[in-house]
């Protein structure tokens, strides 16, 4: 296992991409979640727009109503199912999971859906979360998943409990 990993560099596309006295800088990838990071790669940054913006299939996979989300969210629990298999801890995955869901509820709306599809990354957050597990720094990754799981609860908690609060003000005054 390499010692560190290096963030993904794309290729470039340019008039030195074919000479070989250019030295690239690859990004070192784990070869335990290597297909992890291939399809994130394709969902979420495998091309790149003039100005730099990386955008991948899933944004086109949601275009196809109701099919394409279930379709883009299937294909994204692959990454969690292969963080299972790796045993990455409970936290780490429930975070995994709410980033799928998050996609998948934004995603679900007509057109501007795919565009948070495109702007959220599920699948790069995910793979993001098996790097840094991987790579060892657990114990600080798991109390940010913690953070990030209870902020995610608490606005859950927010946004059931105000429309309801509202209702009930509401009929008390009718």
């Amino acid at each position: 296992m390499p010692s560190s990993v290096q963030p993904y560099v794309p290729p470039r596309h340019d008039a030195d991409a074919l000479n070989p006295e250019v030295v690239r800088n690859p990004e070192v990838i784990d070869p335990r979640i290597a297909d992890v990071e291939a399809v994130a790669r394709w969902l979420d940054y495998a091309f790149k727009l003039p100005g730099g913006f990386r955008y991948g299939l899933g944004g086109f996979i949601d275009l196809i109503p109701g099919f394409g989300d279930v379709v883009d969210a299937l294909l994204s629990l692959y990454i969690v199912i292969r963080a299972i298999q790796l045993g990455m801890p409970r936290v780490t995955l429930a975070r995994m999971v709410l980033n799928v869901g998050i996609e998948g509820v934004g995603g679900s709306l007509p057109f501007v859906g795919a565009l948070f599809d495109t702007v959220f990354k599920a699948n790069r957050r995910n793979y993001q979360l098996m790097r840094d597990h991987l790579g060892g720094g657990s114990r600080q990754q798991s109390m940010k998943d913690w953070g990030f799981l209870v902020a995610t609860a608490l606005l859950l908690g927010v946004s059931i409990a105000l429309p309801v609060f509202l209702l009930v003000e509401l009929a008390k005054h009718l």
